[in-house]
C-alpha cells in the first residue's frame, strides 16, 4: 500500500521534494552536476520558506535514525540553487520523479511504511495537494509537461500499452499492491498523459485479463 493519503509533509516540503528530485534527474542526464552546497541566503524567500518546511519533514523521518538533516538538507538546498540557476526552466515527469525517488529513499537509509511521513513524498501525495501534477510543477516553478496532439492522432502505439502495463505491475510489486483494474485507474490518473486510460487500455486488449496476460 502507498504512504498517500498518511503523510502530513507540508505542501512546501511537497515543492521541495520536486525541486530536489528534479536536480537529480537533470544530474543524471549529463549536465554540470549538483553542487556540495549553496547560501540559502541567495534563495529566494520562497525557497527559504520551502527549505525550513523540508527540514522539519527530515526532523520528524530522522528522529530515531542516524542521518543527519543538516547534510541532507545542505543537499536539497544546493539542488534548489542549481534548479534555480538553470537558464532553461526543467520539467520532470511523475513516473520519472518516483524512479528517482526510490534511489532517493535509499540514500537517505528510508523506506514507505504504513503510518509513517515520508519524505521524498510520492507523485501521487502532490498530485492530490496541488490537483494534477502540472499544477504541482507550476507551483514548483517547474516547466509543466506538455502534452499534445493533433485531432484523431493515435496517441499511444502497441508498445506504448504493452510499456504501460509492464511498468505498472513493476509499480504494483514494488508497493506490494494487487495489479487490479481500479488500481491501474488510479495509476494512469497520477500519470495521466504519460500512459493510456484504464478505459483505453481495456478497449486496446479486450479485457483487462487480456491486458495482463499480454505482458505477463
Amino acid at each position: 500500500m502507498s504512504d498517500t493519503g498518511r503523510t502530513h509533509t507540508s505542501s512546501l516540503a511537497v515543492l521541495g521534494a520536486l525541486l530536489f528530485i528534479t536536480a537529480r534527474s537533470l544530474d543524471s542526464t549529463g549536465a554540470p552536476g549538483i553542487p556540495a552546497s549553496a547560501d540559502p541566503a541567495k534563495l529566494s524567500p520562497t525557497d527559504r520558506e520551502t527549505l525550513a518546511e523540508v527540514e522539519s519533514a527530515l526532523t520528524v523521518q530522522f528522529e530515531n535514525s542516524g542521518t543527519s538533516v543538516t547534510s541532507t538538507l545542505t543537499e536539497v538546498a544546493a539542488a534548489v540553487a542549481y534548479v534555480r540557476g538553470r537558464a532553461e526552466v526543467p520539467s520532470l515527469t511523475a513516473s520519472r520523479y518516483d524512479r528517482l525517488r526510490k534511489s532517493v529513499l535509499d540514500g537517505l537509509g528510508a523506506t514507505s511504511a504504513q503510518g509513517a511521513t515520508i519524505w521524498p513524498p510520492t507523485s501521487q501525495t502532490a498530485v492530490q495537494r496541488f490537483g494534477s501534477w502540472n499544477e504541482a510543477l507550476k507551483a514548483a516553478g517547474l516547466a509543466t509537461n506538455k502534452i499534445g496532439r493533433a485531432k484523431g492522432q493515435l496517441r499511444f502505439d502497441a508498445d506504448a500499452y504493452d510499456k504501460a502495463i509492464a511498468e505498472f505491475l513493476a509499480d504494483c510489486e514494488s508497493r506490494g499492491t494487487v495489479a487490479t483494474y481500479k488500481a491501474y485507474t488510479e495509476y494512469a490518473a497520477e500519470h495521466k498523459g504519460e500512459v493510456p486510460s484504464a478505459a483505453a487500455v481495456r478497449k486496446f486488449y479486450g479485457s483487462w485479463n487480456s491486458a495482463l496476460a499480454a505482458v505477463g
